[in-house]
């Protein structure tokens, strides 16, 4: 046997018999990541000669796919269906061909490989409910945009290992913005906002969970805190969805699904800067090669980079940790109690007597110092509601 092939055995052996991190196997045999993980891929329980060289695979001839292409992908499809949280798509399966510094085949071939050899997953069917909800509907990009905070993750043991992942989509395009933080104090969601919206445009609307750091205080209900305060100078309208509904933010949710188990759970980084540098990749390879049938088989990069971004002020920049109170509109969802109330921060208001167990939309008006309930588009009920300008 050739000394290249121990090498690779040897290699392969070690990562099974549970040794750890990655990195140590491949440098002890003074070897790179694209080596160790192309082997690793190679790997098959029962297939005897996995470890011999094959021809190159970067040419696929008269529209018939390379015999060696089409197995190094049923391999990759195969051990991500066996990996714990992994994604097992046509996009998955290209980003592992990048890992390994191969030229990975379009979408459709892989797709047509994967149902050719049996491999297709049936996909669950969830029940839609009946109610009436004030969902904003998108036709162009940066009408729309949903944030999220993905958190906390650990790169090692310890608080110092620590980090939280900020995550920011266009709902019309899918064109994404990421970023991890080592904290998600408010300074730091400033900063990444900014970071987003310089890349992405300013959206007309922002729709957030009801994180205290989008907030700004439960203690003091009618002072906003720094998130607001950005959105309320750039003019833009800041939606907190229903307490513990997480599908509301279901584009966002959808994609810190494929960061985990596209990205986060199946690398290994060295650091802090490493995980940094990776993620400016992760993104880019998204919005550059993930295709959606909702945009016709077109990626977030085509639909959202030919219309032209708003830009952020300079000054606003400048100041992005002391920023004045500017006048606009902070609205909310909730669903009504058995007595027709809602609850927005740590106030409860009475929509409705006769809107039990129904979604209503509250808008804070702060030039007027008014709160105007909606239910279907129409006010229900009108509250004075001033608010605290510092």
């Amino acid at each position: 046997m050739e000394e290249k092939h121990k090498i690779r055995i040897e290699a392969v052996k070690c990562f099974l018999a549970g040794e750890r991190p990655s990195s140590k196997i491949y440098r002890s045999l003074n070897k790179n990541k694209q080596w160790f993980y192309f082997w690793l891929n190679r790997y098959q329980p029962g297939h005897r000669n996995w470890y011999r060289d094959m021809p190159k695979i970067n040419k696929i001839i008269h529209n018939k796919t390379n015999e060696d292409i089409e197995e190094l992908v049923c391999n990759i499809r195969k051990r991500l269906i066996e990996t714990k949280y992994a994604q097992i798509g046509a996009i998955a399966i290209q980003w592992e061909f990048k890992k390994l510094g191969l030229k990975a085949p379009p979408v459709w071939t892989i797709n047509r490989i994967i149902k050719r050899n049996g491999l297709v997953s049936k996909p669950q069917v969830y029940e839609k409910r009946n109610k009436t909800y004030p969902e904003i509907k998108t036709t162009l990009h940066n009408q729309l945009h949903q944030l999220d905070i993905v958190g906390p993750r650990y790169l090692g043991k310890g608080k110092g290992n620590m980090f939280y992942n900020f995550n920011l989509i266009d709902v019309f395009s899918n064109f994404v913005k990421m970023k991890p933080y080592k904290s998600k104090k408010a300074l730091f969601a400033t900063e990444f906002l900014i970071y987003a919206w310089q890349g992405t445009g300013i959206p007309k609307y922002l729709q957030v969970d009801n994180e205290i750091v989008f907030k700004g205080s439960n203690r003091h209900p009618r002072t906003f805190g720094d998130i607001i305060k950005l959105c309320l100078n750039l003019g833009v309208e800041i939606i907190f969805v229903p307490e513990a509904e997480p599908w509301r933010q279901g584009f966002i949710e959808r994609f810190n699904d494929v960061y985990d188990k596209m990205f986060f759970r199946i690398q290994f980084f060295n650091n802090f800067d490493h995980l940094r540098k990776e993620s400016k990749i992760f993104e880019h390879f998204h919005n550059k090669n993930h295709c959606y049938s909702k945009l016709k088989g077109k990626t977030p990069s085509i639909v959202h980079s030919p219309i032209k971004k708003n830009t952020l002020p300079e000054e606003l920049i400048a100041n992005k940790h002391n920023l004045p109170f500017k006048d606009g509109r902070i609205s909310f969802v909730r669903l009504t109690d058995k007595k027709g109330r809602i609850k927005f921060f740590t106030e409860s208001f009475l929509a409705d007597k006769n809107l039990i167990n129904e979604y209503v939309k509250g808008t804070i008006f702060t030039r007027s110092n008014l709160l105007k309930l909606y239910y279907d588009n129409k006010i229900v009920k009108t509250y004075k509601y001033k608010i605290n300008r510092h």
